[in-house]
């Protein structure tokens, strides 16, 4: 089963499809911005101006690596812009996908809220 794409943008990192968009999330007052790859391996979400920059890993692959498939929060090494554009989506998506020696966060509701 494909990504569905409709009202959403598409980028391509790598040599590997991804759509991505920006959304309202229904349990918070955050908007978040959310990257699927093309085989649902990565499933990646973004909380916009939270107290920190973190990504919430909801995908089975992050950073190369299997994980339990269940969110898993990691410090984003550098702060979320005021504008989604391409090239920041693209820059998500190779630190997401590279070995960086990422930083496992604990959800605490507060600085973590999501």
């Amino acid at each position: 089963m494909s990504v569905a794409t409709k009202g959403r943008r598409k980028i391509e990192v790598d040599g590997r499809r991804y759509v991505w968009y920006v959304a309202d999330d229904y349990d918070s007052a955050y908007k978040v911005l959310n990257v699927i790859s093309e085989d649902k391996k990565m499933i990646l979400t973004l909380p916009l101006h939270a107290p920190s920059a973190y990504v919430i890993s909801k995908g089975s692959v992050f950073q190369g690596k299997k994980t339990s498939g269940t969110w898993e929060r990691y410090a984003l090494p550098y702060a979320v812009p005021d504008a989604i554009i391409p090239s920041f989506v693209a820059d998500v998506i190779q630190w997401s996908t590279g070995d960086n020696g990422t930083v496992a966060v604990a959800w605490d509701g507060k600085q973590y809220p999501l």
